[in-house]
């Protein structure tokens, strides 16, 4: 059988194993537990893997891998991800951006070494509507995220600073002072937050925003 399998898993025995059943069926494998998300690119380089099975939570400084899928793929392996994440969402990503299969890490191992086995011989593990189902999740995830966090984009920056700010648990008092403005001024800014916001008080407002699960900007005042 033509092709190879570059296993990128932080789990060494699972990648190991892998390894052993797969050059027993006649395809090329090889593992690697990674330091860093460099390290991935430049073996996969040297290489040059038909198909790259991902661990999508590598740990460490690398984290979640949805990132390496595009460079994986710009040097012509089909990306497939190997995973304990049920979130659909995340997975719709993973195909966002470019992933040619799915698997979970609770399949069983005979199943998961035939599902590679299947990607290494067609070229693709998800099923077309599977696919556009996860995709539509994800287009409606993101909907939602933009309509929750519309009211914080009326904000100017220096109004997301000042809310970012009382979500620390800080004065205007203490603001006005890091920005080097008047007490006056930020008064004004928490008004005109209160108003774009359409809430009555501090607390709402904050309370709003870690509902909302809005994130301040951290830039250092100017």
């Amino acid at each position: 059988m033509n092709g190879s399998v570059l296993i990128v898993e932080d789990h060494e025995l699972l990648a190991q194993s892998l390894v052993f059943a797969l050059r027993a069926e006649g395809i090329r494998a090889e593992m690697l537990t990674p330091d860093s998300a460099e390290q991935i690119v430049k073996t996969a380089e040297e290489l040059r893997p038909t198909v790259v099975l991902l661990d999508l939570d590598l740990g460490g400084e690398i984290g979640d891998s949805v990132p390496l899928i595009a460079p994986l793929e710009d040097i012509g392996a089909q990306v497939m991800m190997v995973t304990g994440v049920t979130d659909r969402v995340r997975l719709a990503k993973c195909l966002e951006a470019g992933a040619t299969g799915l698997i979970d890490k609770s399949t069983p191992f005979a199943s998961l070494v035939q599902a590679v086995q299947e990607v290494v011989e067609l070229g693709t593990l998800v099923p077309p509507a599977q696919r556009h189902e996860l995709l539509g999740e994800l287009r409606r995830q993101r909907a939602a995220d933009r309509e929750r966090l519309a009211p914080f984009e009326r904000l100017t920056h220096r109004e997301q600073q000042v809310l970012g700010g009382l979500m620390d648990g800080k004065s205007a008092e203490r603001i006005a002072e890091e920005f080097f403005v008047s007490l006056a001024t930020v008064r004004s800014q928490i008004r005109a937050i209160l108003l774009k916001l359409d809430v009555n008080s501090q607390l709402a407002a904050v309370a709003l925003a870690r509902q909302s699960q809005w994130e301040p900007p951290r830039a250092d005042p100017s």
